[in-house]
């Protein structure tokens, strides 16, 4: 019993931030009630489990957080310009777990979650110890990655979107190939560029 009262808590939970994510594409500033009615909530059923708006938030930037933490430690232990895919995959298996979410937090304007992710993204891949000793110059590099960063956030964004009339699989391989191509040049493994 315990197990679908958890269930049914997360669900109320992700009810509210999809709610809560609608209202910021639509609003500046909203209030508690705006939110309830958003979702379709008593207030009641809101203060069972947030305190305020911002916890809401937080838990939207948490739920984020742990969903993409296993790419993070992909970034550290997978070199990314010899096996992207890796990468790509786990990025797929994250989205398709909870796609309708996802779809609603890609919607809104002034997205500030999807800034915060890319910079988290592009620090794991500065912080990947592996790559870093065959970087030839720090400055093309960031460069470079900076721009992978944000051509994966566009084209998964534009995806979630439906702009992309393509399977999510056939997205990962293309921009697996954009990837190592984009790194070519910019890391060197012996006489090999990649």
């Amino acid at each position: 019993m315990e197990k679908k009262i958890y269930a049914s808590s997360v669900a109320r939970k992700k009810q509210i931030a999809k709610a809560y994510i609608e209202l910021i594409n639509t609003q500046k500033k909203f209030s508690v009630t705006d939110l309830v009615n958003q979702a379709k909530i008593n207030r009641g059923t809101f203060y069972l489990h947030f305190k305020n708006l911002h916890e809401v938030e937080e838990y939207i930037e948490n739920y984020l957080a742990q969903n993409f933490k296993p790419l993070e430690a992909d970034f550290r232990l997978t070199d990314i310009s010899k096996t992207p895919e890796v990468i790509l995959n786990k990025l797929n298996e994250i989205l398709l777990k909870d796609l309708e979410f996802y779809k609603v937090i890609i919607k809104a304007e002034n997205n500030a979650l999807m800034k915060k992710l890319q910079h988290s993204v592009f620090v794991s891949i500065s912080n990947n110890f592996e790559i870093m000793k065959y970087v030839t110059k720090i400055e093309n590099f960031e460069i470079t990655v900076r721009q992978i960063v944000g051509g994966c956030t566009g084209v998964y964004s534009d995806w979630l979107k439906g702009k992309i009339n393509c399977s999510l699989n056939e997205v990962s391989e293309f921009m697996t190939k954009l990837i190592r191509n984009g790194l070519n040049g910019v890391v060197k493994y012996g006489n090999r560029d990649f």
